[in-house]
């Protein structure tokens, strides 16, 4: 998910739509898998013209298991992306939500260099004042992060929905100043953290409990999902750092007859320790995480990464309306949200409503498919008018 311009967002429409056109390939006797490709090419006001292309080869779910709400039974995938600002991407992705019954397996292996990243300080009392984004410092609020990762997980069924999670994380990453005056130099003038412009390396082990009763997991219309995920890094071991990171999140989705859905999300997270900068980007979850609080993931109300700091604090409120519905097929949906959240950088965390930032908005989500989400959102928030696009839910 990013902010684009409308362009952006009709260029990813029409990749999606060249994503319709699949091929049946044998890979393993008795599994039947699919192939998909398309290109990627939109433009950000931070990045420029962004161009690059998605293929996987996917194993669908078999029709006695097509009511389930996995989207498929496996996926392995590449994405790539460059941008003419000098930001570039590649993905390699495997992951089998059920091709062993019982078991999940995700394998992410990232490369990732985003040439102007919104970093706009540390901390919830941080400002985003446009004033300080003039031709002589266009790049106040951007600063340059590099990552390198891996990432896997397992999870095991249990018992009804509950599943028992354990990953690794391993990552290099590399925050660095951009020419001239950045926030991001203030911060490293000031001393506010040591890990700027140094590369990290960040080794960490989780484990967590999974309660999962959605309908579906692309798009879930009801049910609910529930983890509580404990992870640590410690430099005695492996890598640079260390810390303690735990993850409590809740989410609930309710309908109210055929086409309108309530859905809500809770997320709360600590992290003890010296856990340095680069680290604040990264929220946990069972399946992706995403980055600080801001952005389509998270705060539809505000730019991506606009709130930094280790302990985060998030809430989510939709109404989901269906105005066009083919189940597994095609649906389009009209979306109103209401976001809040905040981080705690110096002070303790607490469950509070002092010092969210509450922003709120209307979008459209169109999905393709079990799991093709494509959407645009329209949020205003503290620092005014912010779009985001979306190819997934945020929650």
């Amino acid at each position: 998910m990013r902010t684009l311009g409308a362009a952006g967002l009709l260029a990813l429409a029409a990749a999606s739509a060249w994503a319709q056109d699949t091929t049946s390939v044998d890979i393993a006797p008795g599994a039947t898998w699919t192939d998909v490709a398309y290109p990627k090419v939109f433009y950000t006001g931070r990045e420029g013209l962004v161009a690059g292309g998605y293929v996987a080869v996917i194993s669908p779910l078999s029709f006695s298991d097509f009511d389930r709400p996995e989207s498929y039974r496996a996926s392995l995938s590449a994405s790539g992306e460059v941008s003419t600002r000098g930001s570039r991407d590649l993905v390699l992705e495997a992951r089998l939500p059920h091709f062993a019954p019982g078991w999940r397996f995700a394998l992410t292996v990232n490369a990732k260099r985003r040439a102007h990243e919104n970093y706009f300080g540390i901390g919830n009392a941080s400002v985003f004042d446009q004033a300080n984004e003039t031709a002589a410092q266009p790049d106040f609020y951007r600063a340059r992060i590099t990552r390198y990762l891996a990432r896997g997980e397992v999870q095991r069924h249990l018992a009804g929905h509950v599943r028992l999670l354990a990953g690794l994380h391993a990552e290099r990453w590399r925050l660095d100043t951009l020419a001239g005056v950045t926030q991001l130099a203030r911060d490293r003038t000031a001393g506010l953290d040591p890990a700027i412009s140094r590369a990290v390396g960040d080794v960490s082990g989780r484990v967590g409990l999974v309660f999962d009763a959605r309908d579906n997991e692309a798009a879930p219309r009801r049910g609910g999902l529930v983890e509580v995920i404990v992870g640590r890094a410690d430099s005695r071991v492996a890598g640079d750092v260390t810390y303690t990171r735990a993850v409590m999140s809740a989410s609930g989705y309710v309908p109210l007859g055929q086409r309108l859905v309530i859905a809500g999300r809770f997320l709360g997270q600590r992290m003890w320790g010296t856990p340095p900068l680069g680290t604040y980007f990264t929220v946990d979850t069972s399946d992706r995480p995403f980055t600080g609080l801001g952005g389509g993931e998270s705060h539809r109300g505000l730019p991506e990464n606009r709130l930094l700091g280790p302990d985060k604090l998030l809430v989510n409120l939709d109404a989901r309306y269906d105005v066009f519905a083919v189940p597994t097929l095609a649906r389009v949906t009209l979306v109103g949200f209401l976001d809040a959240g905040r981080v705690f950088m110096a002070e303790q965390f607490t469950l509070t409503t002092q010092a969210l930032k509450v922003g709120g908005g209307a979008g459209t989500v169109m999905q393709f498919g079990r799991a093709g989400i494509l959407g645009l959102t329209l949020g205003t928030g503290p620092d005014g008018v912010v779009a985001q696009a979306l190819t997934r839910w945020t929650y």
